[in-house]
C-alpha cells in the first residue's frame, strides 16, 4: 500500500481533503436520558413539594344502636421535598484557531465544538441518572426505584423505614433472570391501574431476555413472507463461488430486533449499570427543570450537520448556554452550557429494580 504522506509527487501535486462531518468514537447511548431530559416538567418555587399519603385513618368502626362513633382526628399526609442541583461544562475556544478556521473553512470550528459539548454533557448526566446520588449531582433512578437496600434510605427527605410506601420493590436476583422473576417484579409495582410501561436494562441483560423469550416464540417460514438467505456452498475449479441463491429451499429468521414483555417496551441503554433491570411507571417521573433567567443565557441544542454522534438530534429543554466571554489575559473565548433541576419520582412504589443478574 502507498503510503502518499511520504510521496512527494503527490503531496506537491494534490490538495488534501477533509470530510465535512466529524464522527464521535466516544460516548455511548443513554435513550432513557434523552426522554427524560426532552419532556422536562416545569420547576416551581424554592422547593417541590408532592404530598403523599402515608397512613390510613383506622377509626373506622361498626356500630348498632346509639354508641359513640370516634372523634379522634388522623394525620395521614407529608410532603416529600426535593431541591432544585445543577450541572456546568465549559466551551472554551482558541480565537487564533478560529481566524486559522475562518480562511479556508469546511467545519465551523465554534459550532462543532458547542454541539460537541453539550452531547458529552448529556453524557455525563446519563451517569448521574443511574447512580445513588451524593452531594450536589441530580437525583437518579436508583435513588427513586430503592428500599433503602442500595443505600436510598431516605426520599424526598423522608426515611422510607418510617414511610414505607416510599419504597420500591426491590428483587436481588443474584442469577438467570426468569419469566417468573419479571411477573413478579411486575406484580409488585402494580396498583390498581398503574403498572410499569418502560423497562430499561443493559445490552447483556437485554440479550438474556432474548436467550428467554426465543423457545416461546412460534417461526413460522413462508415464500410469501420470507425470500431466505443465499448460501455460499464452496467454489468451482477456477474460483468461482458456488452461491445458492434465497428464496428457493433456503429460509429462516431469528434474533429479535425490539423486545416487548406483557406489552411493555425493553429497551437497552448503555447507561445503565451491570446486572440491573429497571422497571418504570414512567407517570410518575419527571425532570423538572429550572430554566435559565439571566438575559444573556440562550437555549443551546445537542445537533450540528458537523456531528455524527449518538446524541445528534435536537434536544433543547432546560439547557441554557451563556454567550461567549472574552478572557482578560488570554486572546480566546469561554462559555458555559449549564442545567438545573432534578429528577424526581413521585410514587415510588410503582416501580421495580431488579439487580444481580448474571444469565438466563
Amino acid at each position: 500500500m502507498a503510503i502518499y504522506d511520504q510521496n512527494t509527487n503527490v503531496n506537491t501535486s494534490t490538495l488534501e481533503s477533509l470530510v465535512a462531518k466529524t464522527v464521535d468514537t466516544v460516548l455511548t447511548f443513554s435513550p432513557s436520558t434523552l426522554y427524560f431530559l426532552g419532556n422536562q416538567k416545569n420547576w416551581k418555587g424554592s422547593l417541590m413539594r408532592f404530598p403523599v399519603k402515608y397512613a390510613r385513618n383506622t377509626q373506622g368502626m361498626n356500630f348498632q344502636g346509639l354508641e359513640k362513633f370516634s372523634t379522634t382526628a388522623t394525620n395521614n399526609f407529608i410532603n416529600m421535598t426535593f431541591d432544585p442541583t445543577g450541572y456546568e461544562i465549559n466551551t472554551v475556544i482558541s480565537q487564533m484557531e478560529v481566524d486559522v478556521n475562518d480562511t479556508n473553512k469546511v467545519i465551523d470550528l465554534v459550532a462543532r465544538r458547542l454541539a460537541s459539548d453539550a452531547q458529552d454533557m448529556a453524557y455525563d448526566l446519563s451517569g448521574q441518572f443511574y447512580t445513588l446520588q451524593t452531594g450536589k449531582t441530580f437525583l437518579s433512578l436508583i435513588d427513586g426505584c430503592d428500599s433503602g437496600t442500595l443505600g436510598a434510605t431516605s426520599y424526598g427527605g423522608l426515611l422510607r423505614a418510617t414511610y414505607t410506601g416510599l419504597a420500591g420493590n426491590l428483587t436481588n436476583v443474584g442469577g438467570n433472570i426468569t419469566l417468573s422473576t419479571l411477573r413478579t417484579m411486575f406484580n409488585a409495582a402494580t396498583h390498581g391501574k398503574d403498572s410499569p410501561d418502560l423497562i430499561l436494562t443493559t445490552k447483556a441483560v437485554w440479550e438474556f431476555l432474548e436467550k428467554l423469550f426465543t423457545p416461546t416464540i412460534s417461526h413460522q417460514i413462508t415464500q410469501q413472507t420470507l425470500m431466505g438467505y443465499p448460501k455460499f456452498t464452496g467454489a468451482s475449479e477456477n474460483g468461482t463461488p458456488n452461491i445458492v441463491a434465497p428464496g428457493t429451499q433456503l429460509k429462516g429468521a431469528m434474533g429479535f430486533n425490539s423486545l416487548m414483555w406483557g406489552g411493555v417496551p425493553v429497551i437497552a441503554d448503555e447507561a445503565v449499570p451491570a446486572g440491573y433491570l429497571f422497571m418504570l411507571n414512567t407517570r410518575s417521573w419527571g425532570f423538572y427543570g429550572l430554566p435559565s433567567k439571566h438575559p444573556n443565557y440562550k437555549p443551546v441544542k445537542f445537533y450540528s450537520d458537523t456531528m455524527d454522534s449518538v446524541y445528534n438530534i435536537p434536544v433543547t429543554s432546560g439547557f441554557s448556554f451563556s454567550g461567549f466571554m472574552d478572557p482578560i489575559d488570554q486572546y480566546g473565548r469561554v462559555g458555559h452550557i449549564i442545567l438545573a433541576g432534578n429528577l424526581i419520582c413521585d410514587n415510588p412504589r410503582l416501580q421495580a429494580l431488579g439487580y444481580g443478574i448474571t444469565g438466563a
